[in-house]
């Protein structure tokens, strides 16, 4: 098989005795706004404690997290995606995600972003009128992703980070177009995912401890400039 010049330096090798094995390369795909809202999203008054989210350990370190799920002897991690959208009608939490994605983007995770589309509802009890904000395209961006990597050899085994069942699809697609390649779930927390789990090759969790040893520095570097985590994305001194 011919190796593509920049995917040459990812191949990397491993002696176990009078043998050489190539380690797996291993591609990250993260749902973000499932990881969100499973484990880094505000705790409310009624929110039961064996369901208690952790909003200071947001500023995260996603090549650092899925290098948790990585055994180094046998693995190396070639990429990490993370899928996500603009909150565009929130702007103070708009330019804090901006901030963020551009965080990680001085640790090699590629960004790649959908929408989010307002549409109208209305209360069941009075009635009211509302607009409502529904997340697109992050399903389907993930799905693409997953599919042409693997027409391009880029990995050996997929890991998707997401409990999101609308993901299974991909996983029976992988299956039958590519029987030798292997695909992982990454479980956020309160997470079962049981469609997805079922069509797995094997199913990692994430706990709190994972998160709290893979947060970035306070302040990174971007651009010529400094990044600095929003007070309130960090653990209390």
């Amino acid at each position: 098989m011919v190796v593509a010049p920049a995917e040459r330096w990812a191949r990397h090798f491993i002696f176990l005795g009078d043998h050489i094995m190539n380690k797996r390369r291993i591609s990250v795909y993260i749902d973000g706004f499932n990881l969100f809202h499973s484990a880094l999203q505000e705790n409310f008054s009624n929110t039961p404690l064996d369901k208690q989210r952790w909003p200071e350990l947001r500023w995260l370190d996603l090549r650092k997290l899925a290098l948790n799920f990585i055994n180094p002897k046998l693995e190396n991690l070639t990429s990490v995606y993370y899928f996500s959208a603009p909150i565009l009608w929130k702007p103070a939490k708009a330019a804090k995600h901006k901030e963020y994605m551009n965080a990680l983007r001085t640790v090699g995770v590629e960004v790649i972003l959908g929408q989010f589309k307002e549409k109208d509802r209305s209360c069941p009890l009075c009635k009211q009128q509302y607009k409502a904000h529904e997340e697109k395209e992050t399903d389907i961006n993930i799905a693409i992703s997953i599919l042409s990597d693997a027409l391009q050899d880029k990995f050996d085994t997929a890991l998707i980070l997401s409990g999101d069942s609308d993901l299974a699809p991909v996983i029976s697609k992988m299956k039958m177009l590519f029987p030798t390649k292997k695909i992982g779930i990454i479980l956020p927390p309160y997470q079962y995912g049981a469609e997805l789990t079922a069509k797995a090759d094997y199913v990692k969790k994430i706990h709190k401890s994972n998160l709290r040893k893979s947060l970035l520095p306070h302040t990174v570097s971007y651009l010529g400039g400094l990044i600095n985590a929003p007070a309130d994305w960090l653990p209390p001194v």
